[in-house]
């Protein structure tokens, strides 16, 4: 497994050890929060502090697409959500994104795509952000629910926490990682919005209607 310094850090916060701030710096703090992090599974590397198949983040899009997912959409992402809730598998398994590499696995996310699955919802043709405009095809409440209720079986599948380090959203990879992207909003509106918000704050919000779902999951487990 691949782990740059930045992919340490995401996992020690994401477990709670604070690492300091995610710079791609191997600094005091981040060598701390890792001793405390492989303490606490009693493991002597970093592939001990994530799933055996190297997947440590869900990454949260919206595709910006039309109704109906194509072709480029299932390249570019491991999962879509339909208008009217129905799941589509991309072209590539969440497991590709292990050991990423470009034509062999889902390319969602500039620079950080390695051990990150790719999670969208298929919406948002023409949006606009300012004047914001919702464009032709808005995410509805259905598709909402359940592209939060399948990132909730990856949370338990391969324990992912469902927080900021674990599940952000497209928006939130510049702020929290320090990863720059492309003037990318998503996912800052939800229905029942009548503008888009702060990444961090709908991004949160996202992330407790995902974990409304960690009991059913798991019972099913």
């Amino acid at each position: 497994m691949n782990f740059s310094i930045r992919d340490v850090q995401a996992r020690c916060a994401a477990l709670g050890h604070n690492p300091g701030p995610i710079d791609g710096i191997m600094g005091k703090r981040t060598r701390m929060a890792l001793g405390v992090a492989l303490k606490a599974v009693r493991g002597s590397g970093v592939s001990h502090l994530v799933h055996h198949s190297g997947l440590r983040r869900v990454h949260l899009h919206w595709s910006g697409g039309a109704v109906g997912v194509n072709g480029v959409e299932r390249t570019a992402y491991n999962s879509l959500v339909t208008h009217d809730g129905a799941r589509v598998q991309g072209e590539f398994p969440p497991e590709a994104q292990a050991r990423y590499a470009v034509g062999k696995a889902a390319s969602h996310t500039l620079n950080f795509n390695t051990g990150a699955i790719g999670h969208c919802v298929d919406a948002m043709a023409g949006a606009v952000e300012r004047p914001f405009d919702r464009g032709s095809a808005p995410m509805t409440p259905r598709q909402l629910d359940e592209f939060c209720k399948w990132a909730a079986e990856y949370s338990v599948k391969y324990w992912i926490p469902i927080n900021r380090y674990g599940m952000p959203t497209h928006a939130e990879i510049q702020p929290i990682f320090g990863i720059r992207q492309k003037w990318k909003w998503d996912i800052t509106w939800l229905p029942g919005m009548s503008k888009p918000g702060d990444p961090l704050v709908v991004g949160d919000r996202i992330r407790a209607m995902i974990s409304e779902h960690l009991p059913d999951v798991r019972a099913a487990a």
